[in-house]
Order: C-alpha cells, then sequence, then structure tokens
C-alpha cells in the first residue's frame, strides 16, 4: 500500500528515509484512530488509550516531519547520491 502511495504521489519520493519513516507512522496513528473511534462508538474496553496513543503517535510524526533533523539525510542516502 505504501508503494501505491509513493506512484500516486511523486512528491513523496523526494523526502528523506527519516521523512518516510515519519510519514508511515503518521499513517499508523490515523489508523489507530479508526479503531479507536469505532471502539469508543461500540463501548468496547481500552478504547481512550488506543485514541491517547494515536494522538500522541500523531504528535511525534508531525514533529519529525516538520523538524530539521527529518530532512537530514542519512549517510547511506548521501553515498547513493555520489
Amino acid at each position: 500500500m505504501i508503494n501505491l502511495l509513493y506512484k500516486l504521489f511523486p512528491v513523496l519520493n523526494n523526502l528523506t528515509k527519516r521523512q518516510k519513516l515519519f510519514f508511515r507512522l503518521l499513517l499508523l496513528s490515523v489508523s489507530a484512530a479508526f479503531f479507536g473511534a469505532y471502539f469508543k462508538i461500540n463501548d468496547l474496553p481500552n478504547a481512550d488509550l488506543i485514541l491517547g496513543s494515536a494522538m500522541i503517535l500523531q504528535v511525534i510524526s508531525i514533529a519529525g516531519l516538520l523538524s530539521k533533523w527529518g530532512k537530514k539525510r542519512t549517510k547511506s542516502e548521501v553515498s547513493s547520491i555520489n
């Protein structure tokens, strides 16, 4: 599924490895939020825990995508460019 996103949106190929990892974390947190909302609607246990962890993962992934550290290239990326 992730490879399909990279084919549909070529802009995602310009991201560094770290940014791609944070983007995948963001997708994971969105799916966790959907599951948490489903559990909350059906009044199942641990829904609040799932929703809380999804919010924490979203904050971490957005901070990582916007940070300068996430924009730096890794050693393997630099060596593959040269």
